[in-house]
């Protein structure tokens, strides 16, 4: 009963068209919006394998300015593996803590070549840990 009666009234039907464009237009702005507000921000897509969109490990290595191989021992991969595949599922859980970490200098630095001064040290500082680790573990097997 109530379609009837707005097919006898042009001026009302007429409303509703122009209200229904108008939510549309809403609808589409909003859509807009929401597509801005949550859109996926990569930091350093360079990083990342194009096809897989995973860490690929040898670009992180040509970033930080070390040897790949120097990369794998020091988040104790196997280079050879990490070679052939340097963004295999199975070294993220290893490459995207370092990825994240270069993230954050990026982002307070904004420069590569002092992000990869500050990673040198940290690299450092992780060999010469290992070194002292291995002296003491070889100190106390052969006490």
């Amino acid at each position: 009963m109530a379609t009837i009666a707005i097919e006898n009234r042009p001026d009302i039907r007429d409303r509703v068209a122009e209200l229904k464009s108008q939510i549309a237009s809403v609808q589409e702005q909003l859509q807009t919006m929401l597509r801005g507000a949550g859109a996926l921000q990569v930091i350093l897509p360079e990083l990342h394998d194009k096809a897989s969109g995973r860490v690929d490990a040898q670009k992180l290595a040509v970033y930080m300015g070390v040897p790949l191989k120097r990369l794998a021992e020091s988040l104790q991969l196997n280079y050879k593996a990490i070679h052939r595949n340097p963004s295999a599922e199975s070294f993220q859980s290893a490459l995207k803590p370092l990825k994240r970490s270069l993230e954050i200098l990026h982002e307070f630095f904004n420069k590569p070549e002092t992000v990869r001064a500050w990673t040198a040290v940290a690299l450092a500082c992780n060999r010469a840990a290992c070194a002292c680790r291995t002296c003491a573990a070889n100190t106390v097997r052969s006490s």
